[in-house]
């Protein structure tokens, strides 16, 4: 568990934790990084408070969740082609197996499942 600030360079930190964090157990990190990166640049765009991102590894499986200030849940949105953003949730929810959110005492969790973690790394 790692916290970030709600900016770019947090998003783009929060992509790197997730990346070396699964790198050490040999797994591969491609669609988690971009999960997270969908999930954190929503935290720091809508929530703008810092925010948590959590991993929990078991077994091929990953659950990637990014945790905020905002009690406002996430709904994926239908914007049209022009429109410069509204697609994280769909991407999120095309790389996961499931996805979801939940209100917290502090704001809310965004969370996503990945199964497998994209593939392990030849050693």
């Amino acid at each position: 568990m790692q916290d970030f600030p709600p900016t770019g360079t947090g998003v783009r930190a929060a992509r790197r934790f997730v990346a070396r964090y699964l790198a050490e157990l040999g797994l591969v990190a491609d669609d988690a990084s971009l999960v997270v990166s969908e999930l954190a640049a929503n935290a720091a765009l809508h929530a703008t408070s810092d925010f948590t991102v959590r991993l929990e590894v078991s077994g091929p499986c990953v659950r990637i969740e990014v945790s905020d200030g905002s009690s406002v849940l996430p709904t994926p949105k239908d914007h049209g082609l022009d429109a410069p953003t509204g697609r994280g949730l769909k991407i999120v929810e095309r790389l996961s197996e499931s996805w979801g959110a939940e209100p917290t005492p502090q704001g809310k969790t965004v969370w996503a499942v990945l199964d497998p973690v994209d593939a392990l790394v030849d050693r």
